[in-house]
């Protein structure tokens, strides 16, 4: 039977992939006929290097240097005449065989419609910065999420990945860092409506469009939040004509890239001597005696899976068209027992009742489940740091050990989290309708938009006694309960009309959005046993209901009242003109501060659309933009204005009493936080749009800070937040596409991206001077690295007695005396390069031959500096924790790179680095990112098999790294506390629509 279905299979593969051929073969046999012909353009010029292909083969041509072709093509065959910058063209062969062709230019690039907020509007046409990402990136590769599509995509616009963990999270930033401690993330739209969800709940694959929003003028529309840009996403709708079924596959094989190098047992039990040779414990020597060395780097982090699937119809007819998807996305993480599981649905539907009355839904059902606790790689636990001479396991040698260290009880097992009971689910419903209403002035609509979303999380973990914690504490408890509401509700008024060479264009907005947020959590400790896991807290000993640990209220009610006007004008095309004005009304602020008014102005001129540019074939499309105006953030909690008390017990007589303390000062004069921005932009296209791309220089001003400032704690409370400060922010974004070659059976396109953004604190509390206590710097980056300057390592030859380190050893670590005082304190203390890039890049370029395509794209960051902590020991005197492996200093190896291990002096405190100075690194990469190879059937196949497309693909991401950077990842954050590991991903995929 096996036999019988292995004949099978290699009779279907056969047929299968020489359909084509024998197509062809039988194509040859027909009669031919000889056709001849010319290409010119409109204006009767001939076009050299126009591609003519038999349609549904790969036969063709091109037209030569007089714009002529010839070629031999069988009797009732149809050509394909396409060229860059013009429509393409079909034309049946006639019966003479002479074939004359006008082709068309394309202007689809400029006259597209382009989703601008609160509408639509043709690119030529618009006038602010507002970038598309190109759809081609949204369908060709397999995405995980929002922040995977546009990585790279947009210049200005940055991706950082935050952890390696299955979720895959990442921060997003347009334009760099405006706000010192209020949130720089731009706002999302989604379909219109604000979302405030995760960016890991919106599905790639169910993706029309994004836009970039990035200056004043087109972010002034949602002034509010616009200050740190916005983002546009419209997912997909129907369209007219029988239904399309789609499926989407791919299952990919997840590896870690970079894991810095710990100490090897032999060398830690080495090291540990060097350092205190006392501190060795019987049972450490017990396993270096045995050899049965643990590796709990290779016990916590495996290769992981992913898969996702994707089904989706969408059709309709003139009056409604309608989409429908169905995604699943199961990863397992690369450490144990990390997994993340989405299910979604969505359904778009848009139908027009009536010639003027038009209805449209878009309703999002999305479950996440991210059960299950990861092995610990981050804190005291990490398995990366933990003690290599321990005993992860029981004498089963598969329950992890309580205690892998019986001398001390501190230290928990790195696979312990696993062993939790850890039920952690997510629901989320967002839907958003609209009604437009044809109004009987002509080019007037009304519109009402409505929101509603509502997401509901609930994280529940039992710690059982084979934990240390549960152990201790007699079985515990720690829930918690998460319910987001929000619903938002838009009436809009739109009037467009054309009047000769005039075209107008006004609208009108009043809105009311509504957030509710309750938080609640439970701790419970003490139970008979660990039968009921985590549902029998009513008969724990000790319960407590306490504030969420991420500092979030038990209960967050915000409201924002919204008016805007816009008003579009453009002559002939030629001249255009923007002007906004938004008033935004936030309930975070005080009685008498809630409201805000943003305004801007943009200015638009169509060079090309000019009479003394008509001659100049050249030049496609030639744009000056220039806009001014201001955006406002609002980006804090809720109830930051009014005092606020913290829990406090106390005991009373023998009973315990509850108590409160302040825990916040009042601020009834906090208000917006407002951004002014000037921006200057060049739109343009080449070759007959065989170059297009666009260079925006911008100067953003931030003034009136949302800054929690630190305050003299005399009264209890540390901080405040208080509107104080002054930032800038100025920058240069250049994107350029390019079509490098294209004929008959290959192209080659390129897309680049380059941003340089600076951005420095103008001002602070208005006394002129720095906070050294927070690292923030007048006249430098938000972000800096401040410090002690490591200069390397005192040697045997140097002169000691000239050190300003007072007992300073040969092996010490050398501190730099900036100062010259001869000594080391605080002023010598410096900045240390800036966390903020120099620059971002990236470029992409597809090969196409034929039916193979190749997507290639990397991208880089420059000039970051970064502390390494790897190469920090953080161990105490008692050497009870791992480290990362050094070059160290010894009388036999002078290096320079890292101070000697040994205690060199009888004392509590680690003597060669006293100062505890840090040694900070280049983080700047270069990186493959993506790297795709893709096969499309042929048209001709796929007509014969009565399917639209079918390819085949395979992918790898995050493929290799150059860097001079030392430790995990560059491109991760130094403070990541989850999982440190960036993920390389190999992944094949199908793609088939019916």
């Amino acid at each position: 039977m096996k036999n019988f279905y292995q004949k099978w299979l290699r009779l279907f593969l056969s047929v299968l992939f020489l359909s084509p051929l024998f197509y062809e073969i039988a194509l040859a046999q027909t009669q031919n006929i000889k056709v001849t012909g010319i290409v010119k353009d409109k204006q009767g010029l001939t076009l050299i290097g126009v591609s003519v292909k038999v349609k549904g083969t790969n036969l063709g041509t091109q037209t030569d240097a007089a714009g002529k072709f010839t070629l031999n093509v069988p009797q009732r065959s149809v050509l394909d005449f396409s060229y860059i910058g013009f429509l393409s063209l079909e034309k049946a062969v006639p019966a003479n065989g002479i074939l004359n062709i006008t082709l068309f230019d394309d202007a689809k690039n400029l006259s597209e419609v382009v989703v601008v907020g609160y509408g639509t509007q043709k690119r030529k046409d618009i006038t602010g910065s507002v970038v598309s990402v190109d759809p081609k990136r949204l369908e060709s590769l397999p995405n995980n999420n929002l922040a995977q599509a546009i990585e790279g995509s947009v210049p200005g616009l940055t991706v950082t990945q935050s952890g390696g963990g299955a979720e895959g999270t990442a921060s997003i930033q347009i334009r760099g860092q405006r706000s010192i401690t209020a949130s720089n993330n731009p706002l999302v739209i989604l379909d219109g409506i604000p979302y405030n969800g995760n960016l890991t709940d919106i599905n790639p694959s169910d993706i029309g469009s994004i836009e970039i929003l990035k200056d004043a003028s087109a972010a002034a529309i949602y002034g509010s939040r616009g200050a740190n840009g916005v983002i546009l996403v419209t997912t997909k709708t129907g369209t007219s004509g029988k239904p399309v079924v789609a499926y989407d596959g791919s299952f990919g094989v997840d590896k870690f890239t970079k894991i810095p190098a710990v100490l090897t047992p032999q060398q830690f039990y080495a090291y540990k001597m060097a350092r205190n040779p006392g501190a060795i414990t019987p049972s450490e020597t017990a396993i270096y005696n045995s050899g049965n060395f643990a590796n709990y780097v290779d016990l916590a982090v495996k290769n992981g899976t992913r898969q996702q699937n994707a089904v989706s119809v969408r059709g309709g007819t003139d009056n409604s068209k309608y989409f429908v998807s169905l995604n699943y996305l199961d990863v397992n993480g690369v450490d144990v027992n990390d997994h993340f599981k989405r299910l979604s649905t969505t359904a778009n539907l848009n139908v027009n009742i009536t010639k003027w009355l038009t209805y449209g839904t878009s309703t999002r059902l999305g479950f996440d489940n991210r059960s299950g606790m990861p092995a610990s790689l981050s804190g005291d636990y990490s398995a990366f740091t933990f003690n290599p001479l321990t005993t992860p396991f029981q004498t089963d040698g598969v329950t992890p050990t309580i205690y892998p260290w019986p001398e001390t009880v501190y230290y928990a097992n790195p696979l312990a989290p696993t062993l939790v009971n850890n039920s952690d689910l997510e629901y989320q419903i967002y839907s958003t309708n609209f009604l437009e209403v044809k109004l009987p002035l002509k080019g007037l609509t009304y519109r009402i938009n409505t929101g509603v979303t509502h997401s509901s999380r609930d994280q529940n973990s039992y710690y059982g006694r084979n934990t240390k914690t549960g152990l201790e504490a007699q079985g515990r408890i720690s829930d918690a309960s998460n319910v987001s509401n929000s619903y938002t509700i838009e009436n809009i008024l739109n009037y467009n009309r054309e009047f000769g060479k005039h075209t107008l264009g006004f609208t009108a907005l009043y809105s009311y959005e509504n957030d509710i947020v309750t938080n609640h959590t439970l701790t419970a400790t003490g139970f008979p046993n660990d039968v009921l896991t985590y549902y029998q807290a009513r008969i724990a000993l000790l319960t407590s209901v306490d504030v969420p640990a991420s500092g979030a209220p038990l209960y967050a009610k915000t409201s924002l009242l919204s008016q805007m006007g816009r008003f579009n004008y453009s002559y002939d095309s030629r001249y255009l003109l923007t002007a906004t004005v938004r008033r935004d009304g936030a309930s975070d602020f005080g009685a008498d501060k809630k409201y805000g008014i943003f305004p801007s102005v943009a200015l638009g001129w169509n060079i090309s659309n000019e009479q003394f540019m008509k001659n100049i074939d050249q030049i496609d499309n030639l744009k000056l933009r220039l806009s001014y105006g201001s955006n406002g953030n609002q980006a804090v909690a809720a109830y930051s204005t009014f005092a606020s008390l913290g829990n406090a017990t106390y005991l009373n007589g023998s009973a315990t009493a509850p108590g409160y303390i302040p825990s916040t000062l009042a601020n009834p004069d906090l208000h917006w936080e407002t951004t002014n921005t000037l921006n200057g932009g060049l739109d343009f296209g080449i070759l007959k749009g065989r170059i297009q791309g666009s260079v925006d220089i911008y100067s953003a001003k931030t003034h009136d800070l949302l800054l929690n400032r630190s305050i003299p704690s005399t009264n209890g409370i540390s901080n405040i937040i208080q509107n104080i400060g002054k930032t800038a922010n100025k920058g240069i974004d250049i994107g350029i596409t390019s079509t490098n070659i294209k004929s008959k059976d290959f192209t080659w396109t390129s897309t680049g991206t380059f941003s340089l953004n600076r951005n420095k604190i103008v001002d602070l509390y208005g006394t002129g001077k720095s906070d050294t206590a927070n690292n923030w710097f007048i006249g430098h980056p938000i972000r800096v690295n401040f410090g002690y300057k490591y200069l390397g390592v005192w040697q045997l030859t140097d002169d000691l007695t000239k050190s300003p380190q007072p007992n300073t050893q040969a092996g010490y670590a050398k501190v730099a005396d900036l100062n010259g005082d001869g000594k080391i304190t605080g002023p010598d203390r410096t900045i240390i390069g800036s966390l903020q890039p120099l620059f971002t890049y990236g470029l992409a370029n597809t090969f196409a031959y034929k039916n193979i395509s190749l997507y290639a794209f990397v991208q880089g960051v420059a000039g970051v500096i970064k502390q390494n902590t790897t190469l920090s020991d953080n161990v105490n005197t008692a050497v009870e924790k791992n480290t990362y492996a050094k070059n160290y200093w010894t009388p036999t190896n002078p290096t320079n790179d890292y101070y000697a291990n040994a205690q060199l002096q009888a004392s509590p405190i680690y003597q060669p680095n006293i100062y505890g100075v840090a040694i900070f690194q280049n983080a700047s990469y270069l990186r493959v990112k993506d790297l795709l190879l893709s096969y499309s059937f042929s048209p001709k196949l796929l007509e014969r098999l009565k399917i639209s497309k079918i390819k085949l693909f395979v992918e790898g991401r995050n493929l290799f790294t150059i860097t001079p950077w030392k430790g995990f990842d560059p491109e991760l954050d130094a403070s990541n506390t989850s999982i440190p590991i960036l993920i390389k991903e190999f992944v094949a995929g199908l793609n088939v629509s019916l």
